[in-house]
């Protein structure tokens, strides 16, 4: 018994030495392709490749490791096994290089592409088909996380776009086809403009023949940016593939021009193809339809006429255009096309409606207050101010109309002198409150033209920026006739006596201003102390109808102020 325990002392370590040998050997014995593989536990691995989910597919039978024949390995088969292998698509597969004559080829499988692991397919024996074992190629595949990306191409009324030129004209109707190869079907094609996070960019379309048209209107700044075109298979609708990413400018169209006129919205039309720049002849298809489409490319309204000009001299080469327009288009050359012409008929010219000059916003005016920037202007009650019309020199003559918009709409005309008008208010009255805007007409080409510019919003200050403080507080809001004399900037302020100007014609204009009758008196006061006061500068000549029509203050400090006794009593309601 002693012997059988020491014999186990000594025996157990050895026996721990010669189990792990064994695994070592094991282990050490593996061939590289064995070391780097992609297992599953039904038996499926791809060996000899760059990656784990691509190259020689093999399968595990009777305790060795089979391959795949290429003979008969289908598309199907090749998703089933990629689905297996937990390695997403079937992208490609190949049979490549001839077996050995010892080598074990697996069964010949015919999957539906449904089943979750290959083994699940129908299988035969190699053996018990026609197939010649020789003919047999090992089968390589390769898997992808996702389908691999479509093919995008753009497309303009003129043909296909270069793929390193993806740029658009403006105007022009354009296309986006995306397209893909691929054994299984596809269940829907996707494109997105943008990031592809705004589900309102998204199209989608079934597929015809493996591709989807996605058509534009006419090209506008909006269409420039970024497409994605990607696509799904019908057995797993919730993936989609890489997309085909395209990125498009849109290009300011100026290949069509109208010349030999003083505007741009009339003239001689010309189109510039292949580089160059021709008249184009009046012929048998040009009309009103094509004259519409150069007017709304060019910005210029409506077509007022179109008619031939009869070019002096010999025939000169011009473009014979094409049409096939209904007058909706944006771009000439988007519903026509054209060809070298030897012309002797004469060019096509156009007159557009747009062919004034908009003139300039109103510039308001007054003596006090002048500004040729602000949209929106302040005015104070029985102020005078002016508002001038003007635009750039382009056709002599004609004249404008001051537009007025608002509770009381009425228009003034005036003939245009060197290019403007001034037009004259002598008070500002709440009827007077609203947009202006000006309006000039003239009569070019034997028609009557109208152009009308942005407008100036006038808004305006019910109550005055004077008053007389007597000291008594009325409950019916009606101004005071008599009083130390108050004027408004930013804050009601004392008027001091520190003008030397000061005198009853400047007294009359407060209380004319006031509605108080005419100036009865007016004196200086003696304050307590000396506090900040409006200090005022004049240049009246007293015919104005307010007081700051004529002069401008300053704040100053004084122990004096100005009182004025008006011939009325009460004057209008005042301050809001």
């Amino acid at each position: 018994m002693l012997w059988i325990k020491h014999s186990l002392i000594f025996r157990w370590p050895l026996a721990v030495f010669w189990y792990f040998a064994v695994q070592m050997t094991d282990i050490s014995s593996l061939t590289a392709e064995e070391k780097h593989v992609s297992r599953t536990p039904e038996g499926v691995r791809l060996v000899d490749g760059p990656e784990r989910c691509s190259g020689k597919l093999q399968l595990r039978s009777t305790g060795s490791w089979a391959s795949v024949c290429s003979v008969s390995f289908s598309s199907e088969a090749a998703l089933v096994a990629c689905r297996d292998l937990g390695c997403g698509f079937a992208d490609t597969f190949h049979g490549r290089g001839l077996g050995a004559q010892s080598q074990i080829w697996g069964p010949l499988f015919q999957c539906e592409g449904t089943e979750k692991h290959l083994m699940d397919c129908p299988s035969t024996m190699l053996n018990a088909t026609e197939t010649d074992p020789s003919e047999c190629r090992n089968t390589f595949l390769h898997c992808v996380e996702r389908p691999r990306q479509p093919f995008a191409k753009l497309y303009t009324f003129q043909g296909p776009v270069h793929y390193k030129n993806r740029e658009l004209l403006k105007g022009h109707r354009f296309a986006i086809s995306c397209s893909y190869a691929s054994p299984y079907n596809v269940s829907s094609i996707r494109l997105r403009s943008g990031d592809g996070s705004d589900p309102s960019s998204e199209q989608i379309k079934a597929p015809n023949q493996n591709e989807a048209i996605f058509l534009f209107p006419a090209a506008e700044n909006y269409h420039q940016g970024t497409y994605q075109c990607d696509y799904n298979f019908d057995f797993s609708q919730e993936i989609f593939s890489e997309p085909e990413i395209m990125h498009l400018t849109v290009k300011d169209l100026e290949d069509v021009r109208l010349v030999n006129m003083q505007s741009r919205c009339a003239g001689a039309l010309e189109v510039q193809h292949q580089e160059e720049w021709r008249a184009v002849s009046f012929l048998h298809s040009w009309s009103l339809r094509e004259a519409a489409v150069v007017c709304t490319q060019l910005g210029c309204g409506t077509p007022v006429s179109s008619s031939r000009v009869q070019l002096p001299g010999a025939a000169r080469p011009a473009w014979r255009f094409y049409s096939d327009c209904d007058g909706s288009e944006g771009a000439l050359m988007d519903c026509g096309s054209v060809r070298k012409w030897l012309s002797s008929s004469g060019s096509t010219q156009v007159v557009c409606s747009d062919i004034l000059l908009p003139p300039n916003r109103p510039v308001i005016s007054t003596r006090g207050y002048y500004d040729d920037q602000e949209r929106d202007v302040l005015l104070f009650k029985g102020r005078s101010f002016s508002l001038n019309c003007s635009v750039e020199p382009q056709y002599p003559g004609g004249s404008f109309s001051l537009m007025l918009t608002g509770s009381n709409p009425t228009s003034y005309t005036l003939p245009a002198v060197n290019h403007s008008a001034f037009f004259r208010f002598a008070a500002a009255e709440p009827a007077h409150q609203g947009n202006y805007s000006c309006v000039y007409h003239n009569y070019v080409f034997h028609q009557n033209f109208s152009a009308e510019g942005q407008s100036l919003s006038l808004i305006l200050q019910v109550d005055y920026d004077v008053m007389l403080d007597d000291g008594v507080l009325r409950e019916d809001d009606s101004e005071a006739c008599a009083g130390r004399l108050l004027m408004l900037q930013e804050e009601w302020r004392l008027l001091s006596t520190g003008s030397r100007l000061w005198d009853l014609k400047h007294a009359a204009l407060v209380c004319r201003q006031l509605g108080c009758g005419s100036a009865a008196s007016t004196k200086q006061i003696d304050l307590l102390h000396n506090m900040l006061v409006s200090r005022f500068f004049s240049d009246c000549d007293g015919s104005e109808s307010a007081l700051m029509d004529c002069g401008s203050v300053q704040l100053w400090f004084s122990s004096t102020a100005i009182e004025v006794v008006c011939t009325g009593h009460q004057g209008a309601a005042g301050r809001t």
